[in-house]
């Protein structure tokens, strides 16, 4: 019976250490990439704004789609849209374009804002976030540069 109450004490206190090393960690990761398109405006933003097109440079879309997309705002420069996945969770995309003066090519970046509830499975999961969307991003962004600059 002590082996089972120190058991049980032990794992609430350990519960209770990493929830609050968890409270640490910020709720709310953004992850960005960047990439210079030697092309015009208009051939990237239709890239980016026609989610039926999405299927031709977005990773994840190239398979059966497991999430949906809801607009959220554009401008001429900016795209900010809604992905929606399986499980429920919302992550922001937003896509942003810079053009430098004397620069032969536009920068687009694209980052991912994602918010985390206090659970301490997912704030520690959120650490590991920028490898898996990181590459998946950039194959994104360089799946655009060629489409965009072969139109």
């Amino acid at each position: 019976m002590r082996i089972l109450k120190l058991a049980l004490i032990s794992f609430i206190f350990f519960f209770l250490l990493l929830t609050l090393i968890s409270l640490l960690v910020p709720s709310q990761i953004r992850i960005s990439k960047a990439i210079n398109i030697a092309a015009k405006r208009e051939a990237i933003m239709s890239l980016i704004t026609d989610t039926s097109k999405w299927k031709e440079w977005h990773p994840m879309f190239q398979t059966p789609a497991q999430s949906s997309v809801e607009p959220v705002s554009a401008n001429d420069s900016v795209i900010i849209k809604k992905t929606i996945g399986n499980s429920g969770t919302a992550v922001t995309n937003g896509w942003q374009i810079y053009n430098y003066p004397h620069s032969d090519s536009l920068t687009v970046q694209w980052y991912m804002d994602m918010h985390m509830k206090w659970y301490p499975w997912q704030k520690f999961g959120s650490l590991f976030y920028e490898a898996t969307y990181g590459s998946m991003m950039q194959n994104g962004l360089t799946n655009i540069k060629g489409l965009a600059e072969n139109k």
